[in-house]
């Protein structure tokens, strides 16, 4: 059997919290969203045919599934390492982690308020939106969405579970589409100002500005 480490322990809990306090976050900005007056969502999802109290039924009820999956499928992807190369890669998830939930904090606190939830076929703008272009969001336009998988890479790299990998996947699938049907719905709000940030602003890494004003579709709303 394998030795645990006194560094493995300690990661292990400091990757605990800081995951702890990005969901905290995370869920108190969703549930605080509920607080603000809404324009009529663009596009058609079922989540916004639902009344505020079934969302928040739904979401919890989702997130209950969703932890009760990751825990079944929190299971070893069959690769062998020696164990310098499991304590480096280990070193670098770590920094993966405690660097994309600081990003993470940095963009949640930078939209403030105007944080609302988003589904791939519809958005829902406040009713006094306006377009954040400074902070994390001078440097990409969909800066939460890039920690979730900043954070999730750093996770995968750890652990080397299915249940991160997996997680990835699907959310690089879905959150690029519900970035465009964002990005879309924005532009056709804010005009000419969300073509000048859309061709300075990359949507996703920094200083790869192929997606540009042409992309029309994030994990905010500013």
């Amino acid at each position: 059997m394998e030795q645990v480490t006194a560094f493995e322990i300690l990661s292990d809990w400091l990757v605990l919290f800081v995951m702890a306090v990005v969901l905290v976050v995370l869920y108190g900005a969703w549930l605080a969203s509920y607080r603000t007056p809404k324009t009529t969502p663009v596009g058609t999802s079922l989540w916004f045919r639902l009344p505020a109290w079934g969302q928040i039924a739904a979401g919890i009820i989702i997130s209950v599934v969703g932890a009760y999956g990751s825990y079944l499928l929190w299971l070893p992807i069959p690769v062998t390492l020696s164990s310098g190369v499991s304590m480096t890669l280990r070193i670098v998830g770590l920094l993966l982690v405690l660097s994309g939930a600081p990003f993470f904090l940095w963009a949640r606190f930078t939209l403030g308020s105007l944080y609302n939830a988003s589904t791939s076929s519809a958005v829902q703008l406040h009713a006094h939106h306006r377009l954040i272009q400074h902070g994390p969001f001078a440097i990409v336009r969909h800066p939460i969405y890039l920690s979730y998988w900043w954070m999730l890479s750093g996770l995968l790299i750890i652990y080397r579970t299915w249940m991160p990998l997996l997680t990835l996947i699907m959310m690089l699938v879905a959150l690029v589409k519900r970035a465009q049907r964002e990005d879309q719905v924005l532009a056709a709000t804010f005009g000419q100002t969300w073509q000048a940030y859309a061709k300075r602003v990359p949507m996703f890494l920094p200083g790869w500005r192929t997606t540009n004003a042409r992309a029309a579709g994030g994990d905010r709303h500013e």
